[in-house]
This record gives C-alpha cells, sequence and structure tokens, in this order.
C-alpha cells in the first residue's frame, strides 16, 4: 500500500476544499481523506448559545453529544446523575451556520472513506468505501483485527438524509441566488475546462474572496485558504479568515482554493481513484457499504458510535502507513470547543474520541506536510 504522509479526519466541505486542492492545484495529494458524515454543523458560539444559554446545562457538565432518531442528544451529569435531553434536531436549525444550509454533500462524495452513524444499529458505524485505497484500508483493518465489519441495517435512511440535504440546499441556494448571492460551487459543479475557472480566477486575490464568499455568509471556515497562502498571513478569528498583511502580487492561491468559489465537482471525480465509475445520483461513486465498530474494547466503549474511525486511525497509524492524523480535539480550557489536532501515536487518540458537533479550522494545520 503507498505511503500516505497523513489521513485527514474531516467533514464534506473540508474534503471537497481538500480534493480541490489536490486536482485543480497539486497540493497536498499525499493526504489520506476520511470524511464524516454531516448534514449540518453548529458555530461554538452558537452550541454554546444552544445548550448553555436555552437549555441551561453547562457545557462542562456535558459527556457527550450525539445525533440520533432525529433528535440531538445530549448526555450530561447533574449533582452526581447521568442525565440525557433530547430536543428535535430542526428546533436546533436556527443554531446552524449559515453556510451549512447551501451545501450539497451529506456524505463526503469526494473522499476515500466516509463514515457515520446513519444507516448502523447503536454502537455501530456506518463505513462507505469509494477508493481503491479506502477499499483496501478497510479489508486489512479488518483483517488485522482493528475493526469488526457486518451488513448495515437501514440503507434507505442514508440515501433519504442524502437526498434531502440536495434538494432543500439546493432550493436554499436558489433564494440566494435569487437575492444576488452568486452560487459558484453549484454553478460550476458541471464545469470540465479547469482553463477558463483559472483564467476567471486571475488576479482575485483576499479581498476577492472576502466579498464573494466571506461575507455573503458561504465560507465553511475549513482553513485552505491559509494552508495554501504563501507568505502565511491569513488567520481565523471566530471561524471568519483575515489577513495580517498584504497579498504578494498577482497571487490567488487562496481564491483558487476556497470550495465556494469555483467547484468542478465532475471534473476533480475524474482525476480521483475511485474503485466504481459508475455514479450513484444520490450516494455518489461508492465501492461499498459496511457496519463497523472497534474492536478494541476501551475504543468500543469511549469513542463515537463504536469507535470505528479511531479504530481505523489507529490501524494507519500502527502500520506506519500515515505519519499523523489530522482531526479535532476538545479546548482544554473551553469545554467542546474543537481545536485541530495532529496525533503521531495511537495512544494519543483517544483524546480525539467522541465527536465534536461544532466546526474547527483544520486545514492550515496541512502545511506541516507539504
Amino acid at each position: 500500500m503507498a505511503k500516505k504522509k497523513v489521513a485527514f479526519v474531516g467533514v464534506p466541505c473540508q474534503i471537497q476544499a481538500l480534493k480541490k486542492m489536490n486536482v485543480v492545484m497539486g497540493k497536498f495529494n499525499n493526504v489520506l481523506s476520511i470524511s464524516l458524515f454531516c448534514r449540518e454543523n453548529w458555530s461554538y458560539g452558537c452550541m454554546r448559545a444552544l445548550v448553555e444559554d436555552d437549555l441551561e446545562i453547562p457545557l462542562s457538565n456535558v459527556k457527550k453529544f450525539d445525533i440520533k432518531k432525529g433528535n440531538f442528544v445530549i448526555k450530561f451529569s447533574e449533582n452526581g446523575e447521568e442525565k440525557i435531553k433530547e430536543i428535535p434536531l430542526k428546533a436546533t436549525r436556527p443554531y446552524v451556520r449559515i453556510n451549512c444550509h447551501i451545501c450539497l454533500d451529506f456524505l463526503g462524495e469526494l473522499a476515500d472513506i466516509n463514515v457515520g452513524s446513519v444507516g448502523s444499529e447503536i454502537g455501530y458505524s456506518t463505513i462507505i468505501t469509494r477508493t481503491k485505497i479506502g477499499k483496501e484500508i478497510i479489508e486489512n483493518a479488518e483483517k488485522q483485527g482493528y475493526i469488526e465489519l457486518s451488513e448495515p441495517t437501514k440503507l434507505r435512511l442514508i440515501s433519504k438524509i442524502s437526498q434531502e440535504k440536495k434538494q432543500l440546499n439546493r432550493e436554499e441556494a436558489e433564494k440566494r441566488e435569487a437575492k444576488g448571492i452568486e452560487m459558484k460551487h453549484i454553478r460550476t459543479m458541471h464545469e470540465k475546462d479547469i482553463k477558463k475557472l483559472l483564467k476567471d480566477a486571475e488576479k482575485k486575490q483576499f479581498t476577492e474572496l472576502e466579498f464573494e464568499v466571506i461575507d455573503v455568509g458561504s465560507c465553511t471556515s475549513c482553513g485552505a485558504c491559509a494552508a495554501v497562502c504563501p507568505i502565511d498571513i491569513i488567520r481565523f478569528e471566530d471561524e471568519r479568515p483575515y489577513i495580517i498583511g498584504e497579498c504578494e502580487k498577482d497571487c490567488n492561491l487562496c481564491y483558487i482554493a476556497c470550495p465556494r468559489t469555483f467547484l468542478p465537482s465532475d471534473y476533480i471525480e475524474e482525476h480521483i481513484d475511485f474503485v466504481n465509475k459508475e455514479k450513484d445520483p444520490v450516494l455518489g461513486r461508492y465501492e461499498r457499504i459496511y457496519a463497523a465498530k472497534a474492536k478494541d474494547r476501551a475504543i468500543a466503549e469511549n469513542a463515537q458510535d463504536g469507535g470505528a474511525v479511531t479504530a481505523l486511525l489507529k490501524y494507519l497509524l500502527d502500520n506506519n502507513i500515515v505519519d499523523a492524523v489530522l482531526t479535532v480535539e476538545r479546548n482544554k480550557e473551553m469545554p467542546w470547543k474543537p481545536a485541530p489536532a495532529v496525533i503521531k501515536s495511537s495512544e494519543e487518540l483517544l483524546k480525539t474520541a467522541k465527536t465534536v458537533y461544532s466546526m474547527a479550522t483544520t486545514m492550515q494545520e496541512l502545511r506541516k506536510f507539504e
């Protein structure tokens, strides 16, 4: 198996940025991509407002967040007693980041591997393999006893949610376009003339990125712009990018890297080593779908949904398939605030376990692996 420098764990919009940089810019091609299912996401500030202000649950008391059967689930302690609070997922929509409402990808259709809880029983994750290396990793991780694989039980639910996201968010995108906000990432999905797209992007720098993407609420806060900046002047504050100097003359790398400027998905897919070249209109190009959980009991009990992601990352590190894992951990000083984590040993992995349902800007850390 070809060695990768880093395994990147992210949500679909981040994977879109990664694959765009791979194919269009020739950058970070030595990165394995694992996408987490994502219907929508919350900023940390909105998450705090929902949990602490509205539900009156201190984040420091929260043990775990989850999404189950259409509900947002909070497991927390109060006066030494373990409690669970469930609210309909629809009730959290006002707190969702506004850029999430124009994303059409629930699974991460450009990734090597997808992982999420939808489609499997409690205690298991659903794994979707797409590329040749993704297929090989899952098969070998099972053979070596890192994960246990079985058949998922709720495949229709995966298709249902994926279809709903595409439909609802396309409608929202059309509403924004009617107000004069151009949805370039949707308009250019089927564009294969890359030279034309790059020509259109000439001389567009951070100022244009700010005007076309950031100020209109389309920024995903992925960090791709910071990852490619040749002079490292892009920073993030409250998930919003800004610059601390002047752009180099004629440099437009941040504009090109952004997944919300142009996103020629069809062209990008042609350059990904998918096992199955036939494209499902709802799920994209995929090889197989599994239910999975970690065989390591400590991982299965302490990580999210059976610990499949943590077990896979342990397999990758233990077998030197990657040098590091780029993922998310919780900020030590601010409970449940996500922070980038670069993990280089399997012993460190459990500190990244349990899903943090707030967005983390992580892609700028890819600069360390160029």
